[in-house]
C-alpha cells in the first residue's frame, strides 16, 4: 500500500471542511480489511469506547477499508433465533461465589474459537439507532463468548486465545486493550489505549492492578501501533512504559458535527417528562463513581444561591452511594426538588438535555479524553470543566476550568456564568467552533498515518 505525500499549496483557498474531503480521497484503504472487536458494542448502555468504536468504523469506511467487527454472544443452531435475541439484555446475577464458578464454568463450556458469520435482516430490532446504522456497515462475525473466556483463561493460564474468523484479514483492532485476544491469520495488530486511570488513579477503580498493568505491558511489547486519544494519555503511556514514542499516535475522537439547533417550542415539549425547563438547569453527564467527582459538584451547587435545579445523567457505577448521599446531607428529605438524577437516557434524549441546559459542568479529576464536554459544545452548552488530565487539551480556549478538588472553586465559576450573560454566549460561540476540529474527517486523516505505519 503506497502512503501519498500530498502538496496542499494549490487547495489552500479552499474552505477547510473541501480541504478534508479532499486529503480523505487520497488517501484511502481501498481493498484492506479490518476486523474491530465488538466488546462495547455489544453491551447494552453506552461507554466512551462503544462511541469510539461506532467512530472508527465510519472513520474506515470514509477510508474505503472492508470492515468487520467480532461479538462475543451465546448462540444456538437457530440463525432466525440468534438475530432475534443477539442483543438481548441478560440479566444480572448475584455476585457470590457459587454464581462466580457456574457463570465461570458457562462461560468455558459455551467458548467457541471458530467465528461464524452473523448475517442480520431488517426484521432484527435495535433499540440504539446508532449501532443498527453501524451493523448495516459492516460484516459481523460472532465467537460465543470469546471475550468472557479469554480473559477467564488469561487471568487462570496466563495464556491468550486465539480465534479463527470466517476469512481472513490483514488488521485485528482492539479498541479495548484489555481483551486478550488473537486473531488467527492477521497481518498486522493495532490496539487503542484511551487512558490508564488504574495506574494513575488507583483509589478509582475496582480493576485488579498487577493483571491491568502486565496486560497493557504485553499489548504496548507486542503491537507495532499504538492509537491513543490524547497527548495527555501518550505521556501517560510513555510514564509507565518502555516504548518507543514513535510507536504512539494521538489520533483524538471524532465528534458529532450534525448538532442542529432545535426549536423552542420542541425542546420545552421533550424537557416537560423531566419536569425540566430551558435554561433552568445546570447539566452533568457521566457515571457516578469517584472519579467523576459528582459528590463536590454536588457540594458546590448545595452553597450556591440559585434557583437552578442540578441535573445528573449516568449510570450508578462503584462507590455511587457515597457520591449520592450528600444531596440527601445538603438538602434533606425534600431533596428532589432541587436535584434530579436520571439513569441511563439515549443519544436522542441526550440532544434535547445538552441543549435545554443552562451550563454543563464536568470536574472529572482525570479523563483520557472527555468526550461530554465537547458534545455540549457541539449544542451550544457552554462548558466548566476541570483543568487537569487532557481535559484543557481537548476542550482548549472553549470552557472555564476549575480545581476539580475544590468545591468552592466549581462554585464560583458557575455563578461567574449566571452573573456574566456576554461571557456565557462567548463560550457557546467558542465552543461550537472548538468542536469543528474533532471532524469524522479530521480522525480518520490521523487514523490513515497511524495505520500507514502497518500497511
Amino acid at each position: 500500500m503506497l502512503v501519498i505525500h500530498i502538496d496542499t499549496d494549490n487547495i489552500k483557498k479552499s474552505s477547510r471542511k473541501n480541504q478534508e474531503c479532499f486529503l480523505i480521497l487520497l488517501m484511502n484503504l481501498q481493498g484492506l480489511d479490518v476486523l474491530i472487536d465488538g466488546y462495547n458494542l455489544e453491551m447494552p448502555s453506552g461507554t466512551g469506547i462503544k462511541t469510539y468504536t461506532i467512530s472508527l468504523i465510519h472513520a474506515l469506511k470514509l477510508l474505503g477499508a472492508n470492515v468487520s467487527v467480532l461479538f462475543s454472544k451465546s448462540t444456538s443452531n437457530n440463525a432466525v433465533l440468534d438475530e432475534v435475541l443477539f442483543f438481548e439484555t441478560q440479566a444480572q446475577e448475584k455476585t457470590s461465589r457459587l454464581n462466580l464458578l457456574k457463570t465461570t464454568a458457562r462461560n468455558l463450556l459455551l467458548f467457541s474459537r471458530e467465528a461464524k458469520i452473523i448475517n442480520f435482516t431488517d426484521k432484527v430490532i435495535i433499540p440504539d439507532a446508532s449501532l443498527q446504522k453501524v451493523l448495516n456497515l459492516v460484516e459481523a462475525y460472532n465467537s460465543n463468548n470469546c471475550y468472557t473466556a479469554a480473559k477467564i483463561r488469561y487471568r487462570i493460564l496466563g495464556h491468550t486465545t486465539t480465534v479463527k474468523p470466517p476469512k481472513q484479514v490483514n488488521i485485528w483492532h482492539k479498541t479495548y486493550p484489555l481483551i486478550p485476544i488473537n486473531i488467527q491469520g492477521a497481518g498486522n495488530d493495532v490496539v487503542t489505549i484511551h487512558d490508564l486511570i488504574p495506574l494513575k488513579l488507583p483509589y478509582t477503580t475496582l480493576d485488579d492492578k498487577r493483571l491491568f498493568y502486565k496486560t497493557i505491558k504485553s499489548v504496548v511489547n507486542k503491537n507495532k501501533v499504538i492509537i491513543t486519544v490524547s497527548e495527555t494519555s501518550k505521556r501517560d503511556i510513555l510514564e509507565f512504559y518502555d516504548v518507543d514514542p514513535d510507536k504512539i499516535h494521538v489520533t483524538y475522537q471524532a465528534v458529532n458535527q450534525n448538532c442542529v439547533n432545535l426549536p423552542q417550542e420542541k425542546l420545552s415539549f421533550f424537557l416537560k417528562r423531566y419536569n425540566l425547563e430551558p435554561q433552568k438547569y445546570i447539566l452533568f453527564i457521566g457515571a457516578i463513581e469517584p472519579k467523576k467527582n459528582v459528590g463536590r459538584l454536588i457540594n458546590a451547587y448545595a452553597a450556591m444561591d440559585t434557583d437552578l435545579q442540578l441535573v445528573i445523567v449516568g449510570k450508578k457505577a462503584w462507590l455511587w452511594e457515597k457520591e449520592i448521599k450528600q444531596i440527601e446531607n445538603a438538602f434533606g428529605a425534600e431533596w428532589t426538588h432541587r436535584v434530579k438524577i436520571l439513569d441511563f437516557v439515549n443519544n436522542e434524549a441526550l440532544k434535547y438535555l445538552y441543549q435545554g441546559a443552562f451550563c454543563f459542568v464536568f470536574p472529572s479529576i482525570y479523563e483520557g479524553f472527555g468526550l461530554p464536554p465537547l458534545e455540549a459544545m457541539g449544542y451550544g452548552c457552554p462548558v466548566i470543566t476541570s483543568k487537569t488530565s487532557s481535559l484543557s487539551e481537548v476542550c482548549g480556549d472553549a470552557a472555564l476550568y476549575v480545581d476539580p478538588y475544590d468545591a468552592d472553586d466549581i462554585q464560583k465559576n458557575i455563578e461567574k456564568l449566571l452573573n456574566q450573560p456576554q461571557l456565557r454566549n462567548e463560550l457557546i460561540n467558542l465552543g461550537r467552533e472548538r468542536v469543528k476540529f474533532f471532524s469524522l474527517e479530521n480522525y480518520a486523516k490521523n487514523l490513515y498515518q497511524a495505520y500507514a505505519k502497518v500497511i
